[in-house]
């Protein structure tokens, strides 16, 4: 069964870099989100005095995790809508469907294909960016920088693995309901933004002094949130990934 799943998800993803913009998202996933990090603390180092920086550690520590998850999370989006809601539209879907495959075969397959470049990608440009902006502080004269904290790696660890599941389950329950890519890549932005609550909400703590305790109260939040995604959205798409009512909806 491993074996035939991932050959489905070594096609779906072969299809998915034949499109252009799925190929040009998937670089600026890898890229965009180390070099953002990167160019942003580059920057502040070389206009912040130094006895300062801490406080300005302080509010960036929890925009990190915040950008890594979504760039990371993006190309889920792309490669599940291609896979899904993509084979609909190219009238490859039929086909696909008349395979000696079974369902749940063709489910992880699918599955395994939005998942594992996402999982690669957060890992790789987790990696990047805390080298990155270490490396660089040490050559600008600072103390290393260490940008991650444990409330991060928590965040990273935990909420965007499952966040990238829940979108999987997400995109295949909207496959039954639109008929294009773009449609379903609009229907799925609205969960992306739950990574805007551990970037954006510690800012309210600062000014009376337990950001920190605003850092890990939001990130429980997120998790919470990718969490019941994760649950209802796969309880529902199960339900929905039949064969029979795929086909007769081609």
């Amino acid at each position: 069964m491993m074996r035939k799943s991932i050959t489905v998800a070594k096609t779906d993803f072969k299809n998915a870099l034949d499109l252009r913009f799925v190929k040009l998202g998937l670089v600026m996933s890898v890229a965009f989100g180390p070099v953002m990090i990167i160019l942003m603390f580059v920057s502040l180092m070389a206009i912040v005095p130094p006895a300062e920086f801490g406080i300005v550690l302080m509010l960036l520590g929890p925009i990190v995790p915040s950008i890594l998850g979504i760039f990371s999370i993006i190309p889920t989006t792309m490669i599940a809508a291609n896979a899904l809601v993509g084979e609909r539209e190219m009238n490859t879907l039929e086909p696909l469907l008349c395979t000696p495959l079974t369902d749940r075969e063709l489910l992880w397959g699918k599955t395994m294909a939005g998942a594992i470049p996402s999982l690669i990608i957060l890992v790789s440009s987790t990696i990047a960016s805390v080298v990155g902006v270490a490396v660089l502080s040490v050559a600008m004269g600072f103390p290393m920088l260490i940008i991650l904290d444990i409330a991060g790696v928590f965040l990273l660890s935990t909420a965007v693995p499952i966040m990238i599941f829940a979108i999987i389950a997400v995109m295949i329950i909207v496959s039954g309901r639109v008929t294009r890519v773009y449609e379903a890549y609009q229907m799925t932005t609205a969960v992306i933004i739950v990574f805007i609550i551990p970037m954006i909400l510690p800012m309210i703590g600062f000014e009376a002094g337990n950001i920190a305790e605003l850092v890990w109260l939001c990130n429980f939040i997120t998790l919470i949130i990718a969490a019941l995604l994760f649950v209802i959205g796969w309880a529902v798409a199960l339900k929905l990934f039949n064969r029979d009512k795929l086909v007769s909806m081609v």
